[in-house]
């Protein structure tokens, strides 16, 4: 599968192969063949970078405050840091990073460039103001713009250019032949996410995307 495409992500790091965002299930994904993974990225109360999906801590039933309130060992074990994820698993591997707020972008590249890993670390954004904001980073490794269906329209291509982005980041079935030559033709790498069939698999490889992100490793 991964000839086809430049990059291909374990989605939560590969969430079809065990519990999201887990140091097991990156391991599972990057022993199953996996070239790079996906996560998100929060800060907590002091200062370390956790990944989880939702960046909340659920304590019981109805009850879930931010990630940013609480200290690291008031989190569970399973939540682990970045730096955790690069102790155990090592640097040989694509690592995209939603980044949501943009206090976390600078603590990301911290941990990435003491791990020796700025070159394969993506940041991925969903404004071109917020992708644009990490251009004083010194950040030796790549940017991606996610967007939706309605942001599909004006200049929003050119948005993503101007904001530093290397890549457009958009659900599989939104993308066209046209929209791939346009990102292309600006310089971009088109990346697609949500592949889980093979069907969108074929149809990302006939549309020529660069990149795509899915829950399963080995279908």
């Amino acid at each position: 599968m991964s000839g086809r495409f430049r990059y291909v992500f374990a989605h939560r790091g590969g969430r079809a192969h065990g519990p999201d965002n887990t140091l097991g299930t990156f391991r599972e994904a990057l022993a199953r063949g996996a070239g790079g993974l996906e996560t998100d990225a929060w800060l907590t109360a002091d200062g370390q970078v956790i990944l989880d999906h939702d960046g909340v801590l659920r304590a019981a039933k109805r009850r879930q405050q931010p990630i940013a309130n609480v200290r690291r060992d008031q989190l569970p074990a399973h939540m682990p840091t970045l730096a955790e994820l690069y102790a155990d698993c090592g640097t040989d591997f694509d690592l995209a990073i939603d980044v949501r707020l943009p206090e976390v972008a600078a603590a990301v590249v911290d941990v990435a460039h003491a791990a020796n890993a700025l070159d394969r670390l993506w940041l991925v954004g969903g404004t071109p103001k917020l992708v644009h904001g990490w251009q004083h980073l010194d950040h030796s490794g790549y940017y991606a713009m996610s967007i939706r269906l309605v942001d599909r329209r004006g200049d929003i291509i050119e948005a993503a250019k101007r904001s530093g982005a290397n890549a457009l980041n958009m659900r599989w079935p939104w993308w066209t032949n046209r929209w791939v030559r346009r990102a292309h033709d600006a310089g971009l790498l088109a990346f697609a996410y949500d592949v889980q069939s093979r069907w969108a698999l074929n149809r990302c490889a006939h549309l020529d995307v660069d990149g795509i992100f899915r829950d399963r490793v080995d279908l």
